[in-house]
């Protein structure tokens, strides 16, 4: 009777080699790309060195901190093949260490992918052999199952099958089903080609940036001339407008800078407008002229206009203070 959770299939479908190879020297992510981005493992496992990772998957399902199955795939995995243990991502104790790879390498397996913790990372690193891994600690682990050899397992939140194509370099792992492998291969390959056409356009500034604005056409973009490169103080002060009629209304400045400044008001204007701005002595106690360029409901942005060297020095003391009085209220 088959003893589920502790079992060993040791047989493993492997795609041919040539197949594997093809993938050598492409990049993960422009095989991902490919894949419309998905089948790539999560970024928390992360290679420990710059080795690039290819081969068919060995997969490994074990008890989080126990090894004792991925000892038994050490013996098994056939020359190229890739280990992926699934140790649920359990960084509590290490279920591989320096000994294990050291055996792994001499029988020729291609790599390592383990969702879970490892440890020797020092010698590991110098041993030329791909690893991936999600966590590092010095906690051993445990021999005493539960486990099993070549079933479907979750690594890095993507379910690897035993014979599935891996391919890793620095940037992290993508999964393929060898059913799909030929005609990814291909696209894959052109779209290398493709990059490499805009390294060279790159180079000769001639890479056609026209996709650009057309995407942003395309979503509505808005282009708004105001100039927002000046420092702006959060203030609360009243303000007086006078209209185009000399009429006076009543304002709260909330926002200025030494470009514009911002009023919540009552009364609705219709932008664009021209104002005069009567401030009270905490923003710099003068009288200044500004265009209303913009209304949301009691919110009015306006930018100041006809600058003196007196009035413009008045409104950088000005906001120099409140940008002041802010950072003190947030020391304090």
């Amino acid at each position: 009777m088959s003893n589920v959770g502790m079992r060993i299939f040791p047989q493993v479908n492997r795609p041919p080699q040539a197949l594997i190879d093809g993938f050598a020297g492409i990049p993960v992510a422009n095989i991902a790309d490919n894949m419309n981005r998905m089948s790539c493992v999560d970024a928390k496992i992360r290679p420990i060195n710059e080795v690039p990772l290819l081969g068919p998957a060995f997969t490994v399902k074990s008890r989080p901190g126990d090894n004792l199955m991925l000892h038994k795939a050490l013996d098994l995995a056939q020359p190229g093949d890739i280990i992926v243990v699934d140790a649920q991502g359990d960084l509590s104790n290490s279920v591989m260490g320096e000994l294990m790879v050291l055996w792994g390498k001499k029988r020729g397996i291609g790599g390592f992918i383990v969702d879970g913790a490892i440890r020797d990372i020092g010698a590991l690193k110098k041993l030329g052999i791909p690893i991936y891994a999600a966590g590092v600690t010095p906690a051993g682990p445990y021999k005493d199952g539960p486990g099993e050899l070549n079933v479907p397992v979750s690594c890095g939140g993507v379910v690897v099958h035993p014979g599935d194509i891996l391919v890793g370099d620095e940037d992290g792992i993508v999964v393929i089903n060898p059913r799909d492998a030929e005609a990814l291969l291909k696209k894959s390959q052109e779209k290398s080609a493709m990059e490499k056409k805009i390294m060279e356009a790159i180079e000769n500034l001639s890479w056609d940036r026209t996709w650009v604005d057309q995407a942003l056409l395309e979503r509505g973009v808005s282009v708004v001339q105001e100039n927002r490169t000046s420092t702006r103080a959060s203030v609360d002060a009243p303000v007086v407008i006078i209209g185009p009629q000399s009429e006076r209304t009543a304002a709260l400045a909330v926002n200025m800078s030494t470009e514009g400044i911002l009023l919540q008001v009552a009364q609705p204007f219709q932008p664009p407008v021209c104002i005069r701005l009567q401030l009270p002595k905490a923003l710099g106690g003068i009288e200044v002229s500004a265009h209303v360029v913009w209304q949301h409901e009691q919110n009015l942005g306006c930018n100041f206009v006809d600058l003196s060297d007196e009035t413009q020095a008045a409104l950088e003391h000005a906001v120099y203070y409140h940008l002041n009085q802010s950072l003190r209220q947030a020391a304090g």
